[in-house]
């Protein structure tokens, strides 16, 4: 018999986000009771006392990507599920659609598998239901929402000294050296909201999730103010459709093909 990949689970953190880890894995472990994989949170001095989450610490904190590559180093699993703490759960997380697809990943040799399909793959994998392969020239190829990494390739593409947001935007060039590899899932694999931006919680975020009883602390960072968080909806409404737009025109050309910028 072939043992499944082993696998990990990730949230990679610090502590200036110390004050989410309360609610975020109150709704992990409620909407993911049965996860079959060890939980690791990478923080940097500070712990988290659960008993089905180990912490790792990183000392120092000099960037989200150098925290990352020790993160990554101290594990010794093959693949690694990479989730933020600002990613709340909102519904159940089908456990054998995940392993599943774990295994897909490891059957193609993939380099990630995407579970959040923003934004979608360009083009569906024959013989692997469910997922798509992302065109080498895809705007955000390497993203920072949810995905199953084999641990290795994730960990070569990182750079020390980066945001999250320059290992989309520079990953994703990074990424167009490799033709293939890279997938994401049809469908949402991973329910989740996105909580917290720039530091402050979104305000539907804030609404849903402060009077929750999941242990929010509201106090501990501000709410984006009303028109600001407008501006940020259109923005975003905007970016989606011009990625979705590119991501179409990306289904009738080959992977060789000139890349263009993709909008953030």
């Amino acid at each position: 018999m072939i043992s499944a990949p082993s696998c990990s689970v990730l949230v990679s953190s610090c502590d200036a986000y110390s004050d989410l880890w309360t609610p975020f894995f109150t709704l992990f472990f409620r909407h993911w009771a049965d996860c079959p994989y060890p939980v690791f949170l990478g923080a940097n001095q500070a712990h988290y006392d659960h008993p089905l989450v180990r912490t790792i610490n990183a000392g120092t904190d000099e960037s989200w990507s150098t925290n990352l590559r020790f993160f990554l180093n101290q594990l010794d699993s093959q693949y690694v599920l990479l989730v933020l703490e600002d990613f709340f759960l909102v519904n159940r997380v089908p456990t054998e659609t995940v392993s599943e697809h774990l295994s897909k990943l490891d059957a193609l040799g993939g380099t990630v598998l995407r579970l959040f399909p923003n934004p979608p793959p360009q083009a569906p994998v024959q013989g692997y239901a469910g997922i798509g392969r992302i065109h080498r020239c895809a705007p955000f190829r390497v993203s920072a929402q949810a995905a199953i990494w084999r641990r290795s390739a994730l960990l070569a593409l990182v750079r020390d000294g980066e945001t999250a947001w320059d290992f989309e935007r520079k990953g994703t060039l990074r990424s167009r050296s490799r033709p293939d590899g890279f997938y994401c899932t049809y469908k949402r694999i991973l329910p989740y909201v996105h909580a917290v931006e720039q530091g402050r919680w979104l305000r539907g975020a804030a609404r849903r999730f402060g009077d929750a009883d999941i242990g929010c602390n509201l106090e501990a960072r501000p709410v984006i103010a009303r028109w600001p968080s407008l501006r940020k909806t259109v923005h975003s409404v905007l970016r989606n459709i011009s990625n979705r737009t590119e991501g179409l025109r990306l289904q009738s050309l080959p992977g060789g093909c000139p890349c263009r910028e993709s909008r953030s």
